[in-house]
């Protein structure tokens, strides 16, 4: 077997209270306004409407209390969007509980199922 074929899991995790607070569509969205400038721009690259990504947005500042971006309206160069510092931190935050739970989670895969689904 190689380390290609090493047994993995695949999972979406998401903060949740009542309802979703945070998760791998709203981080995604997050990390294309950082890259891109512009929500509108990162949504496309998702393949995903305006209105959509903005329902996502502000659906997570509504339940996280504080607000992810900071909104440019367009002008002579156009408007776009920059993350608050709130919003890039909450970024690098999930990106590491991402990395670091799926990680833990191979490791059970393979503590569970390893030689099993050999």
């Amino acid at each position: 077997m190689t380390v290609a074929d090493k047994l993995r899991v695949r999972a979406s995790l998401r903060l949740v209270r009542t309802d979703k607070l945070f998760g791998p569509g709203a981080a995604q969205l997050l990390q294309g306004v950082d890259e891109l400038g512009s929500l509108r721009r990162s949504a496309a690259r998702m393949q995903m409407s305006y209105n959509k990504a903005w329902s996502v947005i502000h659906g997570c500042e509504e339940q996280l209390g504080f607000a992810l971006l900071e909104r440019r309206i367009g002008g002579a160069g156009g408007g776009g969007a920059v993350l608050t510092e709130k919003g890039r931190a909450l970024l690098t935050r999930y990106r590491a509980f991402d990395k670091e739970a799926h990680a833990m989670l191979d490791q059970l895969a393979q503590k569970h199922f390893g030689g099993f689904l050999d």
